[in-house]
């Protein structure tokens, strides 16, 4: 008779198994130190399962070791796809509020297990040879007491060794003591400590709350004092001024109790605010159109398929290097990125959130105080992802499906029509006597693509059918013609009505077209869209004819959006409040990913595998990444803050800042 092996053999087969495969197809980070980290950090999980799998009768630890066998495998595979969606990992948070937004999106997980068929079998196939077989190959038998004494002496010393690994590991922005204890950063904490962990943090989190703490730039030294006392004659002499407010963030620090809101106070009052410039009051007073297309992309914009888009890219501003990041909650984080130029919180629904918070410093809400007419729209449910909530706070008259625009457009397909849309809600505003802003949010351009359950794409079926790419491809393509409809007939309208040159159209993805593969991505785009950085180089269309000719080659994202046209409209804001800066600004734009992976006009840097790609031919100073990382943790941890403490009710308004 063959001996059985013992349950924590099985145990530490698949706890080690699973955070491997995740490791080398996910984190692919796996010929490092931080690979024998995760094992220690493992150890811990190990010896826990397999004294909860051995304390009763053999029947009930049988039964216990195939249920939690069988949720790890159903909690991994999940981050596996996921992550195919959304390059993160869904929190506790995305199961409790998100479970209906994950359903609707059914057919595209089924399109990514199939595209990563390769990974399924790995876990799936020992998983069921596990089932078939365990009784014959697994004692679930209690262990003997020297057993349990060697599990339990096994998982002090993993306990003991992590704490002082934990400890030990203090240096640097992203270290693992500041991981554990300080810092929220879901896939750098995943590199070090594995999946597992990594779930049960973001649990207690959840849970029992977590603030993070604040790491600030480093401070000035004295050589470049004595530049910026020269600077400040300077400015002087030119009379330079700055898009910021007469606050005086001295006074709110000396008044306040509260310590969070206290720090983020001293982070803007350490904040160089943009200065002014050219183009700043361009448009005062004049009209804008600002869309967040859904799924729109640089590979929507073809002279032939999609020519009024085309005309936007060509004779509006020229954008070399704008990048959308993907952020976990998906369109909603990108609207937040564009409309609010804040880095959405991990866990949580950002915009959402802000719905109940004091938002007067929002885009509305700013125009509207500038006697502008301030419309929403949305061609979905008015209350998807807490719209209804959401948009009205931030100064918009919003209006989506369900709550007035189905009485004047068809919402009854899917997705439903852009160019509908516009031309159902244009006369709400083209003849106002005000000048007016008007936000919409597009659906047309949503995933699937295929020509049986897209009704976007099976209307414009016959206008891709020759093309010669593939299916998905040419799916997506038919959905942005509709968005191209939708922006000539705008244009030709303003045309007609003679207020086309008085009218900035702004066009801004909310994320790249993940309904379609890399291998589909790379059929049409201009760059390797396998490439991490790439998979979200776009484009940004800001269309006027007073702006043909402008070309920028700045790095820049969709955090840069919301000051840009502030200063563009010559509204009055403080640009601290900010984590985007002016695109036509001076300053240094920094594009951040979720993973606080960053790019900049010198170089890309991955957050995970803390390489940095030069790209430029000049000397890179050496303290220049670890600035940069601190600047992107500051603004990481700030964005968050603002939400938590609703901060900007805690500006006072009589301290020298304009009415607002």
């Amino acid at each position: 008779m063959n001996k059985k092996v013992v349950v924590p053999i099985w145990w530490f087969f698949w706890i080690i198994y699973l955070e491997f495969i995740y490791r080398i197809f996910i984190v692919g980070n796996f010929f490092t130190m931080n690979t024998l980290s995760v094992v220690l950090f493992s150890f811990l999980w190990i010896i826990f399962f397999s004294l909860l799998t051995t304390l009763f009768k053999e029947r009930v630890n049988r039964i216990i070791t195939i249920l939690l066998l069988s949720f790890i495998i159903l909690i991994t595979l999940a981050q596996i796809v996921y992550f195919n969606f959304y390059n993160s990992i869904f929190s506790f948070f995305s199961l409790t509020t998100g479970t209906g937004q994950v359903m609707q999106f059914w057919q595209m997980i089924i399109d990514v297990i199939l595209r990563i068929w390769y990974i399924f079998i790995l876990i799936l196939v020992p998983y069921i040879l596990f089932l078939i077989f365990n009784k014959k190959i697994v004692s679930y038998k209690r262990l003997k007491l020297s057993g349990y004494i060697i599990a339990l002496l096994i998982g002090v010393i993993s306990l003991v060794g992590t704490t002082i690994y934990i400890k030990t590991d203090n240096k640097g922005i992203y270290s693992l003591n500041r991981l554990i204890y300080s810092t929220h950063a879901p896939m750098l904490t995943i590199d070090k400590t594995g999946l597992f962990t990594m779930q049960a943090i973001d649990i207690y989190r959840y849970l029992f709350g977590f603030d993070e703490k604040y790491i600030f730039p480093v401070e000035k030294e004295d050589t470049e004092k004595e530049d910026t006392e020269k600077e400040d004659v300077e400015e002087e002499i030119k009379k330079i001024e700055y898009n910021k407010y007469d606050i005086d963030f001295d006074l709110l620090i000396s008044n306040e109790k509260n310590a969070k809101v206290k720090k983020i106070h001293e982070y803007m009052k350490n904040v160089e605010p943009t200065q002014k410039n050219e183009y700043t009051g361009m448009f005062k007073n004049k009209n804008l159109i600002f869309i967040t297309a859904e799924a729109f992309d640089s590979i929507a914009i073809d002279e032939n398929i999609t020519p009024t888009l085309y005309k936007m890219a060509t004779e509006g501003v020229k954008f070399d290097n704008y990048y959308q990041p993907l952020y976990p909650v998906s369109t909603s984080d990108g609207e937040y990125l564009n409309v609010m130029s804040l880095i959405p919180k991990e866990g949580v629904w950002s915009f959402a959130k802000t719905g109940s918070l004091d938002m007067r410093f929002a885009i509305g809400n700013m125009f509207k105080n500038n006697n502008y007419l301030t419309l929403g729209y949305h061609n979905h449910h008015y209350k998807y992802y807490d719209r209804h909530k959401s948009h009205p706070n931030i100064g918009l008259k919003y209006m989506g499906c369900k709550n007035g625009l189905e009485k004047i457009m068809n919402c009854n397909r899917w997705p439903n029509s852009d160019n509908e849309m516009l031309k159902a809600t244009l006369p709400s505003y083209i003849n106002s006597t005000n000048p007016f802003m008007v936000y919409y949010m597009t659906v047309s351009g949503h995933l699937n693509y295929n020509f049986y359950g897209n009704n976007m794409a099976s209307r414009h079926k016959n206008e891709v059918k020759n093309l010669k790419y593939s299916d998905a491809v040419k799916a997506y393509y038919a959905t942005q013609i509709e968005l191209d409809l939708a922006m000539q007939y705008l244009i030709n309208e303003l045309t007609e009505k003679g207020i086309l040159e008085d009218t900035v159209i702004i066009i801004a993805p909310d994320h790249y077209p993940y309904g379609l593969s890399t291998k589909e991505l790379n059929e049409v785009s201009l760059t390797d869209r396998s490439d991490k950085f790439e998979k979200f180089h776009t484009s940004l269309l800001m269309y006027n004819p007073k702006l043909n000719g402008i070309n920028i080659s700045d790095t820049i994202s969709g955090l840069d959006i919301l000051p840009t046209i502030y200063n563009l409209f010559g509204i009055e804001y403080d640009s601290r409040f900010y984590m985007g800066k002016d695109i036509f600004s001076e300053d240094e734009h920094i594009v951040i990913l979720s993973d606080r992976s960053w790019i900049t006009s010198k170089g890309k840097y991955n957050s995970v595998t803390k390489k940095f790609t030069k790209t430029v031919d000049e000397d890179i100073p050496d303290d220049y990444i670890d600035n940069i990382n601190l600047i992107v943790s500051s603004k990481f941890s700030v964005s968050a803050s603002i939400l938590d403490v609703n901060y900007f009710s805690k500006v006072s308004l009589n301290v020298g800042s304009p009415s607002v």
